[in-house]
C-alpha cells in the first residue's frame, strides 16, 4: 500500500506540474494574444485619426477652392471691369489736356497698379491654378512686394525641394504668409528672412525678423496665431515661437517628410 501511495502522489504531482505548464502556456499566450489585438487596435485607431484628419484636410481645400473661384471670377469680370472703365475715362482726361496735373496722372498710375494687383489676386483664386499652386513661387513674389516697398529688407533661402502635394503648399503658403504679414505690419522689423531646410525627416521653415518682438504668452492665443496653429496640425507638423520684446522674433514650422512625400 504505501509503494501505491507513493505511485500516485508522485501521479498528482505529474498531473499537477501538467496542468500548472498548461495554464502558464495558455497565459502567456493569452497574454501576447491581447498585446497583439491592443496593439493592432492602437495601430488602427491611428490610421482612422490620420484618414480623418486627410478628408477634413481635403473638405475644407474643397470648400475653399469653390469660394475662391467664386471671389476669382467677381473679380476679374466686375470689379476689374469697373476699374478698367475708370482707368480709360481718366485716359481720355488727360488727352484733352493739354498740361494733365500731376494728381491726376499719379491717379492713373495708382489705379493701374490696382488693376494689375486685382487681376494677379484673381488669377491666384482660380482653381486650375491651385492646382498647380507652387510655395517656392509665391514665397518669392510676396517677398519681391516686400522689397519694392523699400521698407523692410527681404531675404528667401531655400535648400531643399519642398516634395508637399498642391493643396498642402497652399496651406503652407498662408501659414507663412500671415507669418509675414504679422511682421510687416506689427513688428516694426527693418529685416527679415524666410528660410526652408530639411533635417532628416522633417522640413523646417522659419520666418524671422529683427522688429519689436512681443510677450508670446499674452499674444499665444490671438486670432492670427490660433489660425497659423491650426493650419500647421492640419499638416501633421508643428510649430515654435521664439519671441523677445526689442530683439525680434522667429517663427519655425517643422513638417515631417514621411508624412508629404508625393
Amino acid at each position: 500500500m504505501p509503494a501505491n501511495n507513493e505511485k500516485e502522489i508522485v501521479f498528482a504531482a505529474v498531473i499537477a506540474t501538467v496542468i500548472f505548464f498548461i495554464l502558464l502556456a495558455f497565459s502567456i499566450t493569452y497574454f501576447l494574444i491581447y498585446r497583439r489585438k491592443r496593439k493592432e487596435h492602437e495601430t488602427e485607431l491611428t490610421m482612422f485619426k490620420d484618414q480623418f484628419n486627410q478628408q477634413l484636410l481635403q473638405s475644407r481645400i474643397e470648400v475653399q477652392e469653390q469660394t475662391f473661384q467664386q471671389i476669382g471670377k467677381e473679380l476679374h469680370d466686375n470689379v476689374g471691369q469697373l476699374l478698367s472703365t475708370s482707368r480709360m475715362l481718366i485716359g481720355l482726361t488727360e488727352r484733352e489736356l493739354q498740361t494733365p496735373p500731376d494728381t491726376l496722372l499719379t491717379a492713373n498710375a495708382t489705379l493701374g497698379q490696382a488693376i494689375n494687383e486685382i487681376r494677379s489676386l484673381a488669377k491666384s483664386l482660380d482653381k486650375e491654378w491651385l492646382e498647380q499652386f507652387s510655395f517656392t513661387e509665391n514665397i518669392q513674389t510676396l517677398v519681391e512686394r516686400i522689397n519694392a516697398g523699400k521698407r523692410i529688407a527681404a531675404e528667401y533661402i531655400q535648400t531643399t525641394d519642398l516634395s508637399l502635394k498642391n493643396d498642402e503648399q497652399i496651406i503652407l503658403f498662408r501659414i507663412v504668409q500671415e507669418a509675414i504679414q504679422n511682421a510687416v505690419k506689427h513688428a516694426g522689423a527693418t529685416n527679415m528672412r524666410i528660410q526652408v531646410t530639411q533635417e532628416g525627416q522633417q522640413f523646417n521653415i522659419t520666418v524671422s525678423d529683427n522688429g519689436n518682438g512681443f510677450d508670446v504668452n499674452s499674444v499665444a492665443k490671438s486670432m492670427g496665431l490660433t489660425n497659423m496653429q491650426h493650419r500647421v496640425e492640419l499638416l501633421m507638423g508643428t510649430m515654435f515661437i521664439n519671441s523677445i520684446p526689442g530683439k525680434g522674433t522667429t517663427i519655425a514650422i517643422q513638417l515631417p517628410l514621411k508624412q508629404n512625400e508625393q
